[in-house]
């Protein structure tokens, strides 16, 4: 939708959660993800696969798990709920990931190659932008037809819409229907 606008800077892993909920577009209908060649061109464009390596049917059906439950955690974070998604814990559960020890200490890290690790680098994205006090600014827009990830640059958080476009679009159908309800 918004492509070809400049966008501000936003933090590498809520850039790298927001592409992914991004595979889907509900202005157009197009969805990147719907064959395993598609899983993996975007895992390799995105910079999260080593390789040409290629999706299963499962990686498939899991990345699809993991960007709908993604997509359900941004829209929350509209309003801060903080109900538990279970859909998007079975999908984080099957995600291959160990602490481990590093030099600057204990670090979570993907145990896997492959497209099943470039899955479980986007998990762990959110997890850093959790850890970083970041992720409740990425957000879902709230003009329904749209619907795109977005990141909040707001001082208190409280954009309700991807670009200015889309609110002007709500705002106006309120006001257009707020003038016919009060006509005679």
């Amino acid at each position: 939708m918004t492509e070809d606008l400049p966008r501000p800077e936003v933090p590498a892993p809520i850039a790298v959660v927001r592409d992914f909920v991004n595979t889907t577009d509900h202005e157009t209908g197009v969805d990147e993800l719907t064959t395993r060649a598609e899983l993996s061109r975007h895992l390799l464009r995105a910079g999260l696969l080593d390789s040409n390596a290629r999706a299963t049917e499962a990686d498939l059906a899991l990345a699809r798990r993991l960007r709908a439950g993604l997509r359900t955690a941004l829209a929350a974070n509209h309003d801060g709920a903080t109900d538990a998604l279970p859909e998007l814990a079975r999908a984080l559960r099957e995600l291959p990931i160990a602490l481990d020890w590093t030099e600057a200490g204990p670090a979570l890290r993907t145990t896997a190659g492959g497209v099943r690790g470039a899955l479980t680098r986007i998990g762990l994205a959110a997890q850093e932008a959790t850890s970083e006090g970041i992720w409740w600014r990425l957000k879902i827009c709230a003009y329904d037809e749209c619907q795109w990830a977005y990141y909040d640059h707001s001082k208190n958080r409280s954009r309700a819409w991807c670009e200015y476009g889309c609110g002007n679009v709500v705002k106006t159908r309120a006001y257009r229907a707020r003038q016919r309800a009060a006509a005679p």
